[in-house]
């Protein structure tokens, strides 16, 4: 899959966003309920092609986890924040660039698709950690309801208006 540059720069200043935001969000108290990390990476599946979508996906709870130790590294939530990000940037990125679905439903779809990969991920890691599975994999789905609800109501026409924006810049190849 071809990418251009102007998809590297994007994905780069995503990435910055993906690192910075979670700082600000914490510094006014508002903590990890609202997914600030998610914003930049959902954008990224929106705006970019698909290769460089996912490597901010990827690389995004990682990069974060080593130059400001959030999302941690251990207990493995920044582990578990990059198969998250997969889907995050993945989905909107297949289904709106390739198949060309509106915004709000693949949206749904990429917050369900998410929703299920971390309470898989946390159920599994609770279990091999021998704590109690059955309340932390719940608990992590609920705890990022705020967020999801901020991200429907923010995200859809942030991405229209992005959209129109990065359609008119010249593509540097």
């Amino acid at each position: 899959m071809r990418y251009s540059g102007r998809d590297l720069v994007l994905g780069g200043m995503l990435l910055a966003l993906a690192v910075v935001l979670p700082m600000a969000f914490h510094t006014a108290g508002l903590g990890s309920a609202f997914l600030p990390m998610f914003f930049p990476m959902i954008l990224a599946g929106f705006l970019i092609a698909p290769p460089v979508a996912a490597a901010v996906g990827l690389l995004s709870p990682l990069t974060s986890a080593l130059l400001t130790g959030m999302p941690p590294l251990f207990p493995p939530y920044a582990f578990i924040m990059m198969a998250e990000g997969i889907i995050l940037a993945g989905v909107p990125s297949f289904l709106r660039g390739k198949k060309g679905f509106p915004i709000l439903p693949v949206l749904l779809v990429t917050l369900l698709g998410d929703r299920l990969v971390l309470f898989a991920a946390v159920t599994l890691a609770s279990q091999l950690l021998e704590l109690p599975a059955g309340v932390l994999g719940p608990a992590a789905v609920v705890h990022g309801l705020p967020g999801m609800a901020l991200i429907l109501a923010v995200l859809p026409p942030m991405v229209k208006g992005l959209e129109l924006r990065i359609k008119r810049m010249p593509v540097m190849e």
